[in-house]
């Protein structure tokens, strides 16, 4: 009878054995948690189909020295979608679908009044001095923001361009 039984139990082939494994059960349960990780790894870095992170390339010199040209960046795409932006994060703006991007650090919050007047910026009638280098060679007559509208100037402050942007012109914030 053993051997009977051993030849009626045959030994799965090798395809079968890479395949499935040795034991049906757990297979099963290693498909699962395999289904599961893959899930909450694609909700978590692709949620509603949207990527959540992406790499930017610095390319100019406006916000030497806190990044240099060339320099590989990480957007958070999604980081403003229930929070708003704050004094002091570098965003990237632009358009969604079209380039270029532009790499500036949020310097005036909607309803403030920001002025450049002799290299030095104010923000409510206070001189504000953090984040950037040099002597700003522009000038900007006080003006208030607005309800969705925020002053953006890069840190490399004698060439770099600022001005009043949209809410909806900042695509994410670098991490």
């Amino acid at each position: 009878m053993d051997t009977e039984d051993t030849a009626t139990k045959r030994r799965p082939s090798l395809l079968q054995r890479i395949l499935i494994g040795g034991n049906v059960r757990w297979t099963m349960v290693r498909l699962l948690v395999l289904l599961a990780v893959t899930t909450f790894v694609l909700n978590y870095f692709f949620p509603e189909g949207e990527a959540r992170y992406r790499r930017i390339l610095v390319d100019g010199k406006s916000m030497d020295p806190t990044y240099v040209h060339g320099a590989t960046l990480w957007m958070h795409a999604l980081e403003y979608s229930d929070q708003t932006p704050q004094r002091g994060d570098v965003v990237v703006l632009g358009q969604e679908g079209h380039s270029p991007f532009y790499l500036k650090r949020i310097i005036g919050l909607p309803g403030e009044r920001v002025a450049i007047r002799r290299g030095q910026m104010t923000i409510d009638g206070t001189v504000y001095d953090a984040y950037g280098e040099g002597r700003i060679r522009a000038r900007l007559t006080p003006l208030t923001l607005g309800k969705d509208e925020y002053f953006v100037l890069g840190d490399n402050r004698p060439i770099s361009s600022g001005g009043v942007v949209e809410a909806d012109k900042i695509l994410g914030k670098i991490l």
